[in-house]
């Protein structure tokens, strides 16, 4: 054999070794549980009166067509006040692609969007070369201080992506030096975000991420407030299941739906914890159509749960919200629809994120077409009162995972 190869493969060997060695040597240590709302948590406490009966919805855009694709939308509260990040530029993965971000207030709507970083920004940062950036995922940390994950690529596609941090400490106005965040030791390579982490009780947070390298599957990161890795936990294997989502029934148990990138039939999948996340169960189809694109979960005043999702097992031309009740969940309302899909046009409304403020309203950001970020203010009035599946939210004491 020719020795150059010989001596290549043997790198490559020790390395896949190492890592192997690193994995199975992370501590089994208990896991800090979620901050978690209350099961039982009232509307009244948290939202107007008149929002018990009546109905708030509400559009408007958060871009300004200042880039020609905008993609991935990302937001929650700061504050009481909802913030809002994505990515946009000529198309996913160009070299002019930039990470922007604007507030929310509802006297003056959207602020005019602001650069946070591009490809050339991150590098001189991170001290690195940098090729395209990526997803962002902000999160909203207990003390008031904004955070945003994003991701980077050096060399290759979006498998052999790394994340990276940016800190605001007045609501995305000015942001910190961006900061390279290491979660493997073997090159410290694909790793990927999407949607936001959850802080524990204690300090620090965890952050739902997954991998494209050989292979798609899901994974919760836990990280100490100075952002170092303290452990993982895998929440699926294989390669079909990625952009897991998370919310917290209680104080152990934790739900989490994942994106769907396998074979026919096409289903949302759900994983459930019950001991705050140290140990997941094998990822199942749900009765959800998923048409292998991204979902969002958050908890509504009530403290029963809401899902933003395309819903359908081909294609993204409607976006849908379903709520949770009896452990069940129920299509309820059609936030866009495109009735009558042109051949040679594609429709696309997709890649929700969901937040709730302090008043009670929920926010949901999407991408419109590929080349807008749009944005729906709801109460939840407005939301369970929907019939448009056909479909009643039945009456339960108590809901789990």
């Amino acid at each position: 054999m020719n020795p150059i190869l010989t001596k290549s493969l043997a790198v490559v060997v020790a390395g896949i070794l190492f890592l192997a060695i690193w994995w199975a040597g992370v501590p089994n240590r208990e896991l800090p549980v979620f901050d978690a709302l209350p099961a039982n948590a009232s509307a009244a406490s948290t939202a107007d009166a008149d929002q018990l009966t009546n109905f708030i919805f509400e559009s408007s855009w958060v871009t300004r067509n200042k880039t020609n694709e905008s993609h991935s939308a990302s937001i929650v509260n700061i504050n009481g006040t909802p913030v809002a990040a994505w990515y946009g530029g000529t198309e996913e993965g160009h070299k002019d692609v930039a990470i922007f971000a604007a507030q929310f207030s509802a006297e003056d709507g959207w602020s005019e969007p602001m650069t946070v970083t591009h490809r050339t920004h991150s590098e001189a940062g991170l001290n690195r070369y940098i090729r395209k950036v990526g997803n962002p995922a902000l999160h909203a940390w207990a003390d008031g201080r904004l955070g945003l994950f994003y991701v980077t690529v050096s060399v290759g596609g979006w498998a052999a992506s790394s994340i990276n941090y940016m800190e605001s400490m007045d609501l995305g106005a000015t942001w910190s030096t961006p900061r390279r965040i290491v979660t493997s030791p073997f090159l410290n390579v694909s790793t990927l975000v999407r949607t936001e982490g959850h802080n524990l009780e204690g300090g620090g947070l965890k952050l739902p991420a997954y991998h494209e390298f050989l292979g798609k599957f899901s994974e919760v990161l836990q990280f100490n407030n100075d952002l170092i890795l303290q452990d993982k936990s895998r929440i699926s294997r294989g390669k079909h299941s990625l952009q897991p989502a998370l919310v917290a029934m209680d104080e152990n148990q934790i739900l989490a739906l994942l994106r769907y990138a396998g074979n026919p039939p096409n289903r949302v999948l759900s994983a459930k914890s019950l001991d705050g996340g140290k140990h997941w169960t094998t990822p199942i189809q749900t009765d959800l159509p998923n048409p292998n694109s991204a979902v969002a979960l958050a908890t509504l005043p009530s403290g029963a749960l809401v899902l933003a999702m395309n819903d359908l097992e081909d294609d993204r031309y409607r976006l849908s919200l379903a709520v949770r009740a009896c452990g069940k969940w129920q299509l309820l309302r059609k936030v866009e629809e495109s009735l009558d899909p042109e051949p040679d046009q594609e429709f696309e409304y997709s890649y929700p994120s969901l937040s709730r403020t302090p008043d009670g309203l929920m926010h949901l950001v999407y991408t419109w077409n590929q080349s807008r970020i749009k944005h729906i203010r709801f109460n939840e009035a407005w939301l369970i009162a929907g019939d448009e599946y056909g479909q009643s939210l039945p009456e339960c004491k108590q809901d789990s995972v």
